[in-house]
């Protein structure tokens, strides 16, 4: 048995041992870029939500997105590592455990061009995606800034944005945000498309998201803890 699986498994059983204990709700989003075409760009995402901040494992989706700097926007769901049907189960919370590594695993390696999973299939044909048009993970990082009073591109700066992920998590309105005591610098900046990392707890005060106002009703449950990859276009 590998050392990751140990892991994996006493995770499982810890999860199960503390399904009734609950703690500070958490929002965690990451995004993965993997290639740059003609002004748009390629990501993996990754997406789970602890609206109760219990102590168990919870939902994870994992999926792609295309964003490009004319203001496209297209998420196309990949897989989900599910909170198991009997919560508190050993054996299912260890199931469950070691679908995510494998699924985490898959999310951290190369992607295979040449057998691209049938998910991902239709943007690369819609966008013409290929191996020629892949992206290092922390390109322009640091040419972008962000805060709730500007956009700043060296010593360029624009209005402010209010930073977009998946599920149409945004941050922030301007008016409301108190924002970062100084500016974040962006992990990856490429045809116009900025990717920041918000981090709202004790200690980071990045930007904080909501989610969209559906109908007269706020869906907002107001998370506490977030560690959110999120992005700005770049004005040209």
């Amino acid at each position: 048995m590998t050392r990751a699986l140990k892991l994996l498994l006493l995770l499982g059983v810890m999860a199960a041992d503390t399904a009734g204990a609950t703690g500070p709700s958490t929002l965690e989003v990451k995004l993965s870029p993997l290639a740059a075409r003609k002004g748009a760009v390629l990501f993996r995402t990754r997406y789970t939500v602890n609206r109760e901040g219990a102590h168990r494992f919870m939902t994870v989706e994992f999926g792609w997105l295309v964003v490009d700097a004319r203001g496209g926007w297209k998420e196309v769901p990949h897989r989900t590592v599910a909170e198991p049907a009997s919560p508190g189960s050993a054996e299912e919370d260890t199931r469950a455990w070691a679908e995510l590594g494998r699924a985490d695993a898959e999310f951290k390696a190369p992607l295979d061009w040449k057998a691209p999973p049938e998910s991902l299939a239709g943007l690369l044909r819609e966008y013409g995606f290929t191996r020629k048009d892949a992206v290092a993970k922390n390109a322009g990082a640091g040419t972008v800034t962000w805060s709730p009073k500007a956009l700043c591109e060296g010593k360029r700066c624009t209005s402010p944005c209010r930073q977009r992920t998946v599920r149409e998590w945004r941050s922030e309105d301007v008016g409301e945000a108190e924002g970062p005591n100084k500016p974040i610098k962006a992990h990856f900046v490429h045809s116009g498309v900025a990717v920041f990392r918000n981090q709202y707890d004790d200690e980071h005060h990045d930007a904080f998201f909501t989610e969209p106002v559906v109908g007269e009703e706020d869906r907002n449950p107001g998370i506490e803890m977030h560690d959110v990859m999120a992005i700005c276009v770049v004005p040209r």
